[in-house]
């Protein structure tokens, strides 16, 4: 390429979009829009190592790329465009710089805590120093970071309650407050486009502008479209940005219920939103600022209590990111001597949703047919799996990354660890959930069970909450919950004592 048709090309930057699938409230886009006076355009990259794990899930990567449809098609209408490149960061790059007319004078990218992304992120820096390529990064999963809330002597909280006094006095600084000021603007944006107004030239800069040849690559995304559709097992949700504000409206109509109703499956009181939380579809701040939620010393109105969960959500980033080791291992080391029976057969009947136990029951049969579970049930379902049939949490965990859409690996980590007992600020392992009370709290007129469990319609809703014996169709339970009860806490204390 001669030195004018080089020139043709002004400057412009690359945003590598990961888990921040969006354009509204992405500081990184819009630095990188600044400098660049609008000429940027997206890049995506399907990591195959990643995409290979064991606990990969057919029906979650179906909305993911759904959401990266709706986010290309929203890069298109405002002027610029989203590349998807079927290979990893560390072989798309250096071929993606062979096939440009000039390369970009900036590359972006929004923080991950996850420990295979800091190690694939640190690559990344080391690449495009080497190619002369300046490079940002910026904050986004978290509102506020790992380095930016430590005990007095530099450690991190362990346990939630002074975890969480820190993370709301850190949130009422200036610096954070002006952050949740400016995200009001992300909000009003995405309002502007539910209303069909689109600022077609928002961005001055497309692919074709910069690739030397406009057939250089493939459309994989539609391709992928396609064929994973013939093989998801569940209904995919309305993926993408505007869906995920339009789901935050929703809510923010029935929050005041959250607080009474949120522990009742029938009554689906959540806010359903951790499925755009995962994939960057919509932030916390933006969470935040719509729903106006404010610092607290007293857990007392919904709001105040749907705030708790945000935070939740916060501290296991935290700990995934200080302790990495939790990715495969007890936080609590010492309950890695824990020996598990691990019955497969109990395993099984647990997936299927047949242990005689309805409320469990219906919990995995509302996973496998939806991809979904209520959040009381998902730790009604992990301490039966630990404590009843004395199975590893690990199994469990993998088993909801499989099947979940909204499966994260810290909240889904750090909330399994806390049913089974082994993680940072526990359900001590001696307090052990009885399903049948848990059942008769929660879903009283069984109206949970009979939803996902038609065979029981006939039975009684008082005679659900305990053991139903002779059903013709419905298995009684495979255990005694009074005797798996005790077995497991003389495992957890023959670990403990071993340690």
């Amino acid at each position: 390429m001669s030195r004018s048709a080089h020139s043709l090309v002004p400057n412009y930057g690359i945003h590598w979009f990961r888990r921040d699938l969006r354009v509204a409230g992405n500081e990184a886009l819009k630095w990188n829009w600044k400098q660049n006076d609008g000429r940027v355009v997206g890049l995506f990259c399907f990591d195959k190592d990643f995409l290979g794990r064991s606990d990969f899930s057919i029906n979650r990567f179906q909305l993911f790329i759904h959401t990266l449809l709706e986010l290309q098609k929203e890069l298109r209408e405002l002027g610029s465009d989203l590349l998807v490149l079927d290979i990893g960061p560390f072989s798309a790059f250096p071929d993606l710089l062979k096939k440009l007319n000039a390369k970009p004078n900036l590359i972006t990218w929004c923080r991950d805590y996850e420990p295979f992304a800091r190690s694939r992120d640190q690559k990344a820096f080391e690449l495009f120093v080497e190619y002369g390529i300046e490079c940002k990064d910026f904050r986004d999963h978290l509102l506020i970071e790992p380095e930016e809330l430590s005990k007095d002597d530099g450690t991190g909280y362990q346990v939630y309650s002074p975890f969480s006094r820190k993370w709301l006095e850190v949130f009422q600084t200036k610096e954070v407050q002006s952050r949740l000021k400016n995200i009001k603007n992300a909000n009003n944006f995405l309002e502007e486009r539910l209303r069909g107004k689109i600022s077609k030239n928002l961005f001055k800069l497309n692919w074709e502008d910069v690739l030397k040849s406009h057939n250089l690559y493939p459309d994989i995304l539609k391709q992928y479209d396609v064929e994973n559709s013939k093989k998801v097992t569940v209904e995919i949700p309305p993926a993408g940005s505007l869906n995920a504000f339009l789901k935050l409206k929703e809510f923010k109509n029935s929050l005041k219920d959250y607080g009474s109703h949120r522990d009742f499956p029938a009554s689906q009181a959540t806010s359903g939103l951790s499925l755009y939380l995962k994939n960057g579809s919509i932030t916390i701040p933006q969470v935040i600022e719509l729903l106006k939620l404010k610092p607290y010393k007293k857990k007392q109105s919904s709001q105040d209590i749907f705030f708790s969960e945000l935070i939740w959500r916060e501290f296991y980033y935290h700990i995934l990111y200080r302790h990495p080791y939790v990715e495969a291992g007890c936080f609590l080391k010492h309950f890695d001597k824990i020996k598990w029976p691990n019955n497969k057969k109990y395993f099984e009947a647990w997936k299927m949703g047949t242990t005689g136990f309805p409320i469990v029951d219906a919990g995995m049969r509302e996973l496998n047919s939806t991809g979904w579970m209520h959040n009381r049930v998902r730790m009604i379902v992990a301490s039966f799996l630990t404590k009843d049939l004395l199975i590893d949490w690990r199994w469990g965990e993998k088993y909801f990354m499989e099947k979940l859409l909204d499966g994260d690996l810290a909240p889904n980590n750090g909330g399994w660890q806390w049913a089974a007992s082994t993680g940072c600020d526990p359900q001590p392992y001696f307090r052990i959930f009885n399903p049948w009370l848990q059942s008769k709290k929660f879903d009283l007129k069984g109206e949970y069970i009979y939803k996902f469990i038609p065979e029981l319609k006939n039975v009684d809703a008082n005679k659900l909450h305990e053991p139903i014996l002779k059903h013709k169709i419905y298995p009684e339970p495979i255990v005694d919950h009074g005797t798996q009860r005790l077995t497991a806490i003389h495992m957890y204390e023959q670990a403990k004592n071993y340690a």
